[in-house]
This record gives C-alpha cells, sequence and structure tokens, in this order.
C-alpha cells in the first residue's frame, strides 16, 4: 500500500508539531534503500532491479548513477546501460513523472508519497571486475554500474534482495547478511559499501580456510574441473599469512577471493574482498600460475594500500567525475612490487622466479620511450585520460604507474636499507604510513615523503625528485650492489655467440601487423630509424630495396643487413606510394634478467636473503639446482 507524507489539513499548530516530530523519522538515516534484483531474462543478459526509494517528504528528488568505479579510473558513463527506467507509488498502480536532468541523475516528481519505486532494466554484458555479467549460468553485478542511489541519501543503509532462477542455487556477497527467509538478502551500512561489495549469483564452489583468526573463501566460478580449488586456496592462504605479517594487522572481519574463470582477465580491490578474472588454461600452466598467484597477491595488498589506506583526494568518493592525485603510484606501483615479492616470501616461487618475474618490469620500464616524456607523478595524475585510454603512440608518450611504480618502490626498498645499513626498509615505511594515515585522514604526497625521510632518517626530497617528479632512466646500479644482484643476457639458441650476434642485429624500429598478406605499421618506436625516416603508423610496407616483401619474410629480409646499413623502403600511405631512405640502427638490449652475480661481496648475500626472507639453504639448494 502507497503511503502518503502528512500535508497541510490540521490546525496550523498541530500541523507544526506533527510534522516536527515525523519529519526526523522520514529523514533518518536508518531508512533504507531497498533494491529487488531478478533476472527473466538472464540468458540475453538482462536483469531488472526495483528499488524502494524514501522521499523524505520532499516534492521532488533525484536518483542518480556512478560513472566510474572506484579502483579503475576512467569515466564509463554506467547510465548508458539503463532501459526502460520509470517511477511510481511502492503499489505500482500511480505512475510518477520522471525526468532526466543529465547523463546520469534524474528527477521524480514524488506527489507526496512517503517512498517511491524506480523500475529499470539493466544490460549486463562486459565480461570484466568492474562491470556486470549476466548470462543463463551466473551474474556478477558491482555496485557502481548496477544499482542508482538517492543524491543526498548516500548515508542510508542500502538493501539488495535477490530473486534467483531456479538453476542458481548460490549467492555470495562480503554483505551483511539479513535475517529472513530469504537467503540472498544483503545490506550495505551506505551507499558506498554497496558499491565496495560485488555479488555473484549462479553455482559457485567456495573453499574456505582460515588464516589469522579470520574465515576466507576462495570462490570458483567456471573452471570446467581444470582448477584444483583447494591447492589454489591453499596457496591463497599463504599468500595472505605473509601480507598480514608485513602489516601486522587484520583490518577486516572476513575476506571472499571472487575467482571467476571465464577466459577474461583482471582483478578489482574491495574492503573485504576482491573480483578476480582468468582462464580456465592458467591454472596447469607454471608461469600462468604464478601471474594468476601475483593477481592475487596484488589485490589482497590492497586490502590495506588503497582500501583503508588511501590518497587524501580519495577518502570521500565523488562517483560523478573524475579526482585527481599525484599518489597513484604509491597505491598501485607499490602494491605491484609487493605482489611479487610476497610470492618468494610466502614459498610460492624460487629466488630465480622471483628475479625473472622483476627483471620483466625493468625491462618494460627500460623499453618504453615514454620514460624519456612522462615523469610518474603525471602518470599518475593523468590516469583519467592515457592510461585506460592507450593508442598507437602511447609507448612513446607515456610510462605505466604500475611497472614504473613497481620499480621505483624497489629502489625506495634498497635505497631506505643502504642509509639505514639494513635497520629499515620499505616495510617498515608502509606500516609507519598505515598507523599515521590509514582512515579518515588519508595521505597526500607531502606526507609520504616527509615519512620516507623520517624512517630513512635522512633527506629524501632530492631523491623522489629525480624519481618521481621528473622524466628519466632509472638507474638500478645502487640497488644492484646493496642486494648482489646484476643484469645478464639471457643465453640463446648455442649460446653467447647467438646472442651476441641477434643483439648486434639491425633495428627498423616498427611493430607490424598482417592483413590478408599486407604488412602493416602498428607503431612507429620514437627515435627509432623509421621514426627519423618519416614511417608512419598503418602504412603498408610494400619493399625493401627495390625487392617485395611480405608479412613472412620481412623479418628474414631485414637479417640481411648489418647496423649502420642504409637501405629504402616503400610504403603505400592512404593510396600513395612513397620511399623514404631508413639508416639501420643496432637493435636495442633485449634482456634485463636480473641474477645473483657470482662473486658475493661480504654481506651482500645476506642482505639479499634478508630482502627475500629465505634462508641460506634455500638459496644455497637454488644456486645448485
Amino acid at each position: 500500500m502507497a503511503t502518503r507524507c502528512l500535508v497541510g489539513r490540521f490546525a496550523t499548530t498541530r500541523c507544526i508539531a506533527i510534522v516536527s516530530t515525523l519529519l526526523p523519522l522520514w529523514l533518518n538515516a536508518a531508512d533504507p534503500i531497498e533494491y529487488t534484483v531478478r533476472f527473466p531474462q538472464a540468458k540475453n543478459h538482462y536483469a531488472d532491479i526495483e528499488a524502494v526509494i524514501p522521499t523524505g517528504c520532499r516534492n521532488t528528488i533525484e536518483i542518480t548513477m556512478a560513472t566510474w568505479t572506484p579502483g579503475s579510473y576512467l569515466i564509463r558513463e554506467y547510465a548508458r546501460h539503463i532501459e526502460g527506467l520509470e517511477a511510481s507509488t511502492t503499489d505500482a498502480r500511480q505512475p510518477l513523472s520522471i525526468e532526466k536532468r543529465n547523463k546520469h541523475v534524474w528527477e521524480v516528481g514524488t506527489q507526496g508519497q512517503e517512498r517511491v519505486r524506480i523500475k529499470y532494466r539493466l544490460y549486463c554484458r562486459e565480461m570484466s571486475v568492474r562491470t556486470n555479467w549476466v548470462d543463463h549460468e551466473f551474474a556478477v553485478l558491482n555496485g557502481a554500474p548496477a544499482f542508482l542511489t538517492l543524491r543526498g541519501g548516500e548515508d542510508r543503509p542500502h538493501r539488495v534482495y535477490l530473486e534467483l532462477p531456479s538453476s542458481w542455487k548460490r549467492s555470495i556477497c562480503a554483505l551483511e547478511l539479513l535475517p529472513g527467509e530469504n537467503p540472498h538478502a544483503y545490506q550495505a551500512q551506505n551507499y558506498d559499501e554497496l558499491v565496495d561489495s560485488p555479488i555473484l549469483a549462479g553455482n559457485p564452489t567456495v573453499f574456505p580456510f582460515r588464516v589469522g583468526g579470520r574465515e576466507h573463501w576462495l570462490v570458483n566460478q567456471g573452471g570446467d574441473g581444470l582448477w584444483d580449488g583447494a591447492a589454489a586456496a591453499r596457496a591463497a592462504a599463504k599468500l595472505v599469512e605473509e601480507h598480514q605479517r608485513m602489516w601486522g594487522s587484520v583490518p577486516y572481519p572476513r575476506y571472499v577471493f571472487f575467482n571467476l574463470v571465464t577466459e577474461s582477465r583482471g582483478g578489482l580491490e574491495h574492503d573485504n574482498s576482491t573480483l578476480l578474472m582468468t582462464s580456465r588454461w592458467n591454472y596447469g600452466r607454471r608461469k600462468d600460475y604464478l601471474a594468476w598467484l601475483a593477481l592475487v597477491s596484488h589485490e589482497f595488498f590492497h586490502t590495506w594500500n588503497v582500501r583503508r589506506l588511501r590518497p587524501r583526494e580519495l577518502v570521500e568518493y565523488d562517483y560523478a567525475r573524475e579526482v585527481y592525485f599525484p599518489t597513484l603510484w604509491i597505491a598501485e606501483g607499490i602494491t605491484s612490487y609487493y605482489q611479487d615479492l610476497a610470492l618468494v616470501r610466502a614459498g610460492l616461487c624460487t629466488q630465480k622466479e622471483y628475479l625473472q618475474r622483476l627483471s620483466r618490469i625493468i625491462e618494460s620500464v627500460r623499453k618504453t620511450p615514454g620514460r624519456l616524456v612522462q615523469s610518474l607523478r603525471d602518470s599518475s595524475h593523468d590516469t583519467w585520460i592515457k592510461f585506460y585510454r592507450p593508442d598507437e603512440n602511447a609507448g612513446n608518450a607515456r610510462i605505466s604507474y604500475y611497472t614504473k611504480g613497481a620499480a621505483v618502490a624497489f629502489l625506495l626498498d634498497a635505497k631506505i636499507r643502504q642509509v639505514t645499513d639494513g635497520q629499515k626498509s620499505l616495510d617498515d615505511l608502509m606500516r609507519e604510513l598505515y598507523q599515521q594515515h590509514a582512515g579518515e585522514r588519508g595521505y597526500s604526497s607531502q606526507d609520504f615523503r616527509g615519512l620516507a625521510s623520517q624512517v630513512a632518517g635522512a633527506d629524501l626530497a632530492p631523491w623522489f625528485q629525480e624519481h618521481v617528479d621528473l622524466p628519466g632512466t632509472l638507474d638500478f646500479s645502487p640497488a644492484l650492489a646493496w642486494w648482489g644482484l646484476e643484469f645478464r643476457p639471457e643465453k640463446k639458441g648455442q649460446g653467447d655467440a647467438v646472442q651476441a650476434a641477434q643483439d648486434s642485429s639491425p633495428w627498423f624500429g616498427v611493430a607490424t601487423r598482417a592483413r590478408e598478406g599486407q604488412l602493416l605499421v602498428s607503431r612507429v618506436i620514437r627515435d627509432s630509424p623509421a621514426y627519423r625516416a618519416g614511417v608512419n603508423v598503418d602504412d603498408e610496407i610494400v619493399a625493401w630495396d627495390g625487392f617485395r616483401v611480405l608479412a613472412g619474410n620481412w623479418g628474414d629480409r631485414l637479417k640481411r643487413y648489418k647496423p649502420g646499413d642504409t637501405g629504402e623502403v616503400l610504403v603505400v600511405r592512404r593510396g600513395k606510394m612513397m620511399k623514404f631512405k631508413v639508416k639501420l640502427a643496432e637493435t636495442p638490449r633485449a634482456s634485463w634478467q636480473l641474477q645473483p652475480i657470482s662473486k658475493v661481496a661480504p654481506g651482500q648475500q645476506q642482505r639479499r636473503l634478508q630482502w627475500l626472507k629465505l634462508n641460506v639453504q634455500e638459496a644455497d639448494d637454488e644456486a645448485g639446482s
């Protein structure tokens, strides 16, 4: 039955008395927003959502949809997936006016109703960790792209009631379960918590484990019998134990690892859960399985770093617009550094495997020309317009705050250890930052740098200016010397002679793609021979030095030349033939593989073992293998 708010039919004094008594009840934050979610057309990727929203007895209210998801910094315009939006009284007997004010806000005329009913259909067919997916097998709903809310009512409790298809037996969410007959009813204390809590419904398999006095679930959806969930849960438990040890706290009541084996990829952090996507084939391949474990590690590390320890600009979310901050490299880059470090510390990979993963991070940074153009600080600030919108020139003009951030974290860890003679480390800095700035306070760039100098007992301001504020090439030699590491080229073929020949092979400087036999340029590397000659993206390479080339023989043709030789390339650009003289260069170094130096100086091995939490026997066993 629809209920109207009291209106002026009483004597003035009595009316004021009644309204003044009841108004606080209508505006009370405890009066929840309630959603019912149904899946009558799951096979067509639709969810039907009905929201009952308190009005506070206002003549009009505004309802709004988020435009982005915390942890994924791009405006994604989630309102575009809404269909058939309508408003009515709660008994659905009387339509109410609803008018769109902008791309994500609607105004509803309440006609004096205490609550109104908002109904809409949501298209859910984007398999990613930040969006919604619905099909006949399962549904995963994320709060930001799924649920409209009351503008100004974000602090109210938000309740979700799921009505599942008969073939679906279970739903899982990190939110509080509501008592009652519906086993699929959840309550968030506010809109932020709803956005922060993905919901999975279908027939998932749960693998529970307990660490640090808390219950954890690894929840597998899919896998087709190719995933050993119990073994994966045991590995996840080791990572949980290591991260709890590093941080020295357990800030959540329970934790859920949603592992969607859906031939997709990615992960997104939440306060008490994480949503992961992977391939069914990753479990059986060591390299891919380590990558999955690193993803688990990364998102779980975020439980502290970024979820509870936030940049000051993210302490309160503005879901309508971009939020710019220069410290994203701390939130994501330092997390990327620890994701792999935790693997070796937890005993899930060897020292050699860890150094291989660290080497790929360094290699990625060293091979990206954009490192000389964009600083780490600017990369963080401009994520909204650059990182999630790569184009063919991205590598020339940008650097990733994930990879360079991880490399800088590696260098910062070594720097702190060096200036304190091994008494302090990045571990200590992160723990102290958490103690001082977790929660509502947040931290600024100045907070982080000042605390780093305090932990190190030295002024690190010039160091941060060089490594974070300015573009440039990172110097790894001090860190490698501290830990007794060095770069060595990977041996290929018959040995170092083959490698030397490969290193001296000629370099043209483009990435290509094949299309119906054509050889098309997909990327031109900054300052490469092709770049200096004027070769463009989308040029079709037709001939080299007067001879026809195709996708299948282009590489072999270039191998006939030496660095320093000049050739003529014939290309077709927008239907017109053009010739360019190109002076070939030497192929840039292909490998930045790290490994322990053969002659260790006093203290180097011990410092490395302390860093990786290994013992001498483990290191010796690996060296002899």
